[in-house]
């Protein structure tokens, strides 16, 4: 998957390895430096150039992290 923004200090984990966590379920994405991220979130739209609307699912794995009260870091 193509769907990555350039290396910064706001992501622990790059946007297209965060996406196959969650395909695994794996609840480390939801305490993530990524997830969390302003930047990551605000650039995410632009990152995929396969249609995939990462702004839409970092929001909704936000409010699922808040629904299970994951810390934020």
């Amino acid at each position: 998957m193509n769907c990555d923004l350039p290396d910064t200090r706001e992501q622990d984990i790059p946007l297209s390895s965060l996406i196959r966590m969650v395909l695994f379920d794996d609840d480390e994405v939801l305490s993530s430096q990524t997830l969390w991220s302003d930047y990551v979130l605000s650039n995410a739209r632009y990152a995929c150039h396969r249609g995939l609307d990462l702004e839409q699912v970092l929001r909704a794995l936000r409010a699922e992290a808040s629904l299970r009260n994951k810390r934020v870091p």
